[in-house]
């Protein structure tokens, strides 16, 4: 019995090829080219939203580099990551409870900026201290550089009220 090895192109290089040949009409930040990035990082990232779930917000931030990045619905941060945290931390309080219910998450590394990027697509749910509940769903770009997020990225879509009944 004979057996041969071939080695055959991975996606990445087909991806690479093919982009290699077409003529974009925008400039991008970023290339097209990237790879699967080490889902370690996505491990970071959910291990933060986890905490933030359970109110522990000091513990969300573990893995935050000293300056952050926070971009969310009208609101944008940057700076020392203890002055995120009391901002977080006011926010949280303001819940009740807080779920997530996530759809899919991609790691993707960057080799032209030697970025790691981990895309989240989710559900969040929370009821407020007054016990209205609500929901919005996410789609957040998060950065690291050595196992620390240095960009949060988040972007929503809201639900289309609820028709109600006469």
């Amino acid at each position: 019995m004979l057996l041969s090895c071939q080695s055959k192109p991975g996606t990445n290089q087909i991806k690479s090829d093919v982009s290699a040949k077409l003529t974009y009409p925008f400039t991008l930040k970023y290339s097209v080219n990237w790879q699967p990035g080490d889902e370690r990082n996505a491990l970071i990232v959910l291990n933060c939203l986890k905490k933030y779930i359970a109110g522990d917000v000091k513990g969300a931030a573990e893995n935050f580099a000293d300056t952050v990045e926070f971009i969310g619905d009208q609101f944008y941060f940057k700076g020392k990551k203890d002055s995120l945290v009391t901002i977080l931390t006011q926010t949280r309080n303001d819940m009740a409870s807080v779920s997530k219910t996530f759809d899919s998450w991609l790691t993707t590394y960057y080799h032209d900026q030697k970025d790691t990027w981990v895309t989240l697509w989710y559900v969040e749910k929370w009821t407020d201290k007054k016990g209205k509940t609500d929901s919005l769903y996410y789609t957040d770009d998060v950065k690291l550089k050595n196992g620390k997020i240095m960009v949060y990225d988040e972007k929503i879509r809201r639900y289309p009220p609820a028709v109600r009944s006469k």
